[in-house]
């Protein structure tokens, strides 16, 4: 019984004993320090969440605004393609043709290669950050 009227302290990283008052609201805390101690630590907890929000609607926008692009660079490409082949099989074509479709289509898929890869950073970013999320949420 003699254990009724002790508590630990909830300060981070301090566990000390602390007197329970027979009156008036229990003590969280064995003093000021710990009290300001979690009430910094709570504080950092709830900047760290809004960072890690901020960092993640920010992928998933990236991610929204690099569709588009995406999606019409892989379209140009795919036509190119079609226009490399037709103009090697042509036998009438210009001698020069074949060399200007063919750098167009390597411009195009380079382009479509930077879209890609700058989309795949975001989508990576964008799993990984709401993965940490989660994470944090249920711990």
């Amino acid at each position: 019984m003699a254990d009724d009227n002790r508590q630990r302290c909830a300060g981070p990283s301090c566990h000390r004993v602390i007197e329970v008052k027979p009156t008036g609201r229990p003590a969280l805390y064995c003093g000021d320090n710990c009290r300001q101690a979690a009430r910094r630590g709570r504080v950092r907890e709830i900047e760290a969440a809004r960072q890690l929000a901020e960092r993640l609607a920010a992928a998933q926008a990236t991610m929204q605004r690099l569709f588009r692009p995406l999606e019409e660079a892989y379209r140009e490409v795919a036509e190119l393609a079609g226009e490399v082949f037709g103009t090697a099989a042509d036998p009438g074509r210009d001698p020069d043709a074949l060399g200007k479709v063919l750098a167009e289509f390597a411009w195009a898929a380079e382009r479509l290669q930077r879209y890609a890869l700058d989309y795949q950073d975001a989508d990576n970013q964008a799993r990984t950050l709401a993965q940490v999320k989660a994470a944090s949420e249920h711990p």
